[in-house]
């Protein structure tokens, strides 16, 4: 007897390898290219009907790459050809289909009147209705109404195409809980502090005057809790570090929600990802207990970020079929081009195509095609110099419209800064480094169009969303490493977004064959499982050496560091250390301890434990970032002398570089940076270089604005060669050879920029961790809550005059609170119980384009600080 097979199963088998539906596919790739290229398609009218139906088909069959196929062709097809009837009318049918009506093209299509028609539109209707956001305008498109909901369960972990909506979903979740009049408080975590502007900004947009009468506040301070303000709810944007330092100061409400966006930064192999897991401990210690939700990118394995929590097996969602599509193309160094087939799961090669590159094949391909476009350089230097050496092929255009944006750049950074000029050329570029204030406008000016090519690093994959057409990557390097698939397919996944471009072209320009195959193989991989960055770093061999030196209570971890070599893991793998550590003093146990004691037994559990306790007592230390040793002698050293943070300014109101320089010095013995920070300066040039940051580290604090600090080391260095770069690190990392302009690398002016941009980095992210345990310690030992001269606060901040630094928590930038203070216009004033308010109309007698805005944002957060000036 014949076995039985169902008609959608049969039609699935017959169209994943239908010879005919093959050949016209590859047709239609062919195609597409030549369409991109300036050629002329290969279809005729008999092909296109034939495309349409077999899109049409696959739509209907439930598999996943088949559904994904039908999309890809219609539109392909509505690309070459926009204006056809005939392909909006299939289009709009596959889009409804696969659940998607928020992108349906009008048409002048009238149905017949048919009992069919009539059923048909009543379906559509309803499904429609069931669609539709819980608030505003718009549909759910495809899984994405399961993903909204799941939000709800109290553990959650979603994993779904970069163009799939995931943070649109979470912030859209906060504004119906908030607009329906649930009291709740909302946590969520972002990557960068970069992102807590760009979600910040959204949810004031999102929420406006609602902030207000449901008495809600957005807060992104690293210093603020709300602990004062009992009859507010909250929403904290923070990064995983800022609400580190919240839970360690302990967190004065119950968490209803928290959102981990771009989740897949848990399984980066660095010491950021430590954060993540200690934040969870936090938690538990603080019985605080919050829906939980894990947002990653594509990846097999969501579930896997569960293990963090203390929570039963939550509700996981793996969402495959994107919205959008991506078509990849590999151009080799002689000019060949090959695109990638879906159907086929292989490369087919584009003939007669006239495409010749030169020696510089990222310019070849920008002149060709068309729309907005990524380039992906993998290091500061190459992105700077792809982005100039694309100004120059473009003959010198320069724009009218982007002469505010060039003037703005100058004006924060310098005249002869490369990006103030590349930007009239409607060119950028992007990297970690650049000031927050500089990239958002990067960003905001690459969405308005005023940008169309944005040379970028790795900063991509940190949840940056920017509407390109296409994306250039020449590299097939994260850094000095390999991309793994998940990156890849992050990175990729920027260009083709829901709000602008259903198709993102992404160019993989290979100059070997070698690295034609790696393309190759992170396009067609499928290895998309992701690791914890505990067990990607931590393997047995390092669970031996880190045994062999807790036992020894060695927190340097000597034998770790033979082992390891790399700074970058080494620091991750010591901060690890110092977790389980921490748990083992305090008997907790979570995923962190049962890997470590993998290796680890019971015996040597017992050892260790007898170790510390000789050595530090019943000392713990509950801050990652800091080992018990170092906290034990910043104890000893604060109740045995009288050190505190110098003046900032000598009594002629000169920098007191001198003091600062002293501090810094009994800093490095206290925190013992010889073993901890070697990076921070060699023992040889240790003082020259705590003499450098000194300086710097003064200007910041004092208010100085980042261009006259960009213009100071500028000229120091023309006449102190290796100022602020004593090893010529960041010279040797850019490539640059003696003092000159060398092989395209930065000249001597932008070399002092990005020296100053690196420095500041050093001492706004590394010192401030310092600073803020000297802080703590000397309120503590002089029962103060507050320091009078609290150097943390002023780093953080960069400034020391009061109103700049409150205007900062209210949510204006440095340089723009810096501005309206020193206007001298009277913006700012007390009213008669000393509550600092701002009066609007002196603010806007200033006159300035960058402060209203900021000021039309704020107002929304914080209505009762703005009035008006009473006559």
């Amino acid at each position: 007897m014949s076995r039985q097979i169902k008609l959608r199963d049969a039609l699935v088998n017959e169209l994943r390898t239908n010879a005919y539906l093959i050949s016209l596919h590859q047709k239609l790739l062919m195609s597409y290219c030549y369409e991109i290229f300036g050629q002329s398609s290969l279809l005729d009218s008999n092909e296109i009907q034939d495309l349409l139906t077999f899109a049409d088909l696959m739509s209907k069959t439930d598999d996943l790459k088949l559904e994904q196929n039908s999309l890809e062709i219609v539109i392909c097809l509505s690309k070459i050809y926009p204006h056809s009837h005939s392909i909006k009318f299939y289009k709009n049918r596959i889009f409804e289909e696969l659940g998607n009506y928020s992108r349906l093209e009008k048409d002048d299509y009238k149905p017949t009147n048919s009992v069919d028609s009539l059923i048909t539109r009543i379906q559509k209707e309803n499904e429609q209705a069931k669609r539709r956001f819980p608030i505003g305008d718009g549909y759910f498109i495809g899984k994405q109404r399961e993903l909204y909901h799941s939000i709800s369960k109290n553990l959650n972990s979603v994993s779904a195409p970069t163009s799939m909506g995931k943070s649109f979903l979470m912030k859209m979740f906060i504004e119906e809980k908030i607009k329906i009049g649930e009291k709740l408080t909302f946590v969520y975590l972002v990557p960068t502090k970069a992102l807590i502007s760009e979600v910040t900004n959204d949810l004031c947009d999102r929420l406006g005057d609602t902030l207000k009468t449901q008495d809600y506040r957005i807060v992104n301070r690293f210093d603020y809790m709300g602990g004062d303000e009992p009859f507010t709810n909250f929403i904290y944007v923070l990064t995983p570090e800022r609400f580190e330092y919240l839970l360690l100061n302990g967190f004065p409400k119950d968490i209803d929600y928290l959102f981990i966006d771009e989740a897949q930064n848990i399984s980066e192999a660095d010491s950021r990802s430590t954060i993540y897991y200690r934040v969870f401990d936090l938690l538990k210690g603080q019985n605080l207990h919050p829906k939980i939700t894990f947002a990653a990118p594509l990846i097999d394995n969501p579930e896997i970020y569960e293990a963090l929590s203390t929570l039963e097996k939550g509700s996981t969602l793996k969402v495959n079929l994107s919205p959008v599509c991506q078509i990849y193309f590999i151009v080799s160094k002689n000019g060949k081009v090959e695109v990638y087939d879906q159907i086929i799961s292989d490369f087919i090669t584009i003939d007669n195509l006239n495409f010749h590159t030169t020696s510089k094949p990222i310019n070849d391909l920008l002149h060709k095609i068309h729309g907005q476009s990524l380039v992906y350089r993998n290091s500061i230097n190459n992105a700077v110099n792809g982005a100039n050496s694309w100004a120059e092929s473009c003959n010198n255009y320069i724009g009218q419209e982007n002469k505010d944006l060039s003037k703005y750049i100058h004006n924060q950074i310098h005249e002869g800064y490369y990006l103030s000029n590349l930007v009239l050329q409607k060119i950028g570029y992007h990297f970690g480094k650049i000031p927050d204030e500089i990239r958002n406008k990067i960003e905001s000016s690459f969405c308005e169009g005023v940008i169309d090519t944005l040379f970028c690093t790795s900063t991509l994959m940190q949840g940056v969303n920017l509407p390109a057409d296409n994306i250039i990557i020449d590299n097939k390097q994260n850094g000095r490493k390999i991309m793994s698939p998940i990156q890849f397919k992050n990175l990729t996944g920027r260009v083709g977004r829901l709000g602008s471009s259903m198709l993102g072209n992404v160019f993989l320009i290979a100059e070997s064959d070698n690295n034609i195959t790696k393309f190759k193989e992170l396009v067609i991989s499928d290895k998309l499982k992701a690791k914890l960055s505990l067990n990607t770093l931590i393997d047995r061999k390092t669970i031996r050496n880190v045994n062999k030196d807790l036992k020894l209570g060695d927190l340097t971890l000597q034998s770790v560091r033979n082992e390891i070599g790399n700074s970058t893991n080494f620091d991750a793998i010591r901060k690890f250390t110092l977790i389980y550590l921490n748990d083992l003093q305090k008997s907790r146990n979570n995923v962190i301890t049962e890997h470590f004691n993998k290796g680890i037994t019971s015996d040597d559990q017992s050892i260790i434990k007898r170790k510390f306790v000789e050595k530090y007592g019943d000392q713990v230390e509950e801050d990652v970032n800091f080992s018990v040793d170092q906290s034990i002698e910043l104890e000893n050293r604060i109740k045995s002398t009288e050190i505190d943070y110098p003046s900032i300014f000598n009594p002629d109101e000169k920098l007191n570089i001198s003091g600062a320089t002293l501090f810094l010095k009994d800093l490095s013995d206290i925190y013992n940076w010889k073993k901890y920070e070697p990076d921070i300066a060699t023992d040889n040039e240790n003082n020259l270089v705590l003499k450098d940051y000194s300086e710097i580290l003064l200007r910041w604090m004092s208010g100085e604005p980042l261009y006259q600090l960009c213009d100071y080391v500028i000229k120091k260095r023309k006449t102190d060669y290796n100022y602020l770069d004593r090893s010529e690190k960041v010279r040797k990392n850019l490539g640059i050879i003696g003092n000159r302009y060398d092989n395209g690398s930065m000249d001597e002016i932008n070399l002092s920029i990005q020296v100053t941009l690196e420095a500041l980095s050093i001492i706004r992210f590394k010192f401030s961790n310092y600073f803020f345990r000297f802080s703590c310690a000397l309120k503590k030992e002089l029962e103060v809550t507050m320091l009078e001269n609290d150097w943390y606060q002023y780093l953080e901040y960069g400034a020391v005059d009061e109103e700049v630094i409150w205007l900062e928590q209210l949510g204006y930038s440095r340089s723009n609170a810096i501005k309206i203070v020193r206007s001298n216009v009277g913006a700012i004033d007390e009213d008669e119980l000393g509550k600092k308010m701002v009066i609007k109309d002196r603010l806007e007698s200033i006159g300035n384009k960058e402060i209203n805005l900021e000021t039309e944002r704020i107002i929304k957060n914080y209505p009762d600080v703005f009035v008006e000036e009473v006559d």
